[in-house]
């Protein structure tokens, strides 16, 4: 897997781990005394928090390689 399809994969896994999370959250509000609800939520946001991560770096990655293409040497015939 390329880093465009990698940083495509991480983006929507991020997207469905910010909708779970907001979701316990919600349900944390109605009902505060639910422990293994909150343990969830941390878990949740450890792995979102991971997967963001891991996404700065991939596009971090795909802007230096950008960056370093040598426009002196390129052949464009």
């Amino acid at each position: 897997m390329d880093n465009k399809e990698r940083i495509k994969f991480l983006t929507d896994q991020h997207a469905r781990l910010d909708a779970s999370t907001t979701e316990l959250e919600l349900k944390l509000q109605l009902s505060p005394q639910k422990v293994q609800l909150a343990s969830h939520l941390a878990e949740l946001k450890r792995k979102k928090l991971s997967i963001k991560d891991d996404l700065v770096e991939l596009e971090r990655s795909e802007l230096e390689a950008q960056e370093t293409f040598d426009f002196h040497n390129y052949d464009n015939s």
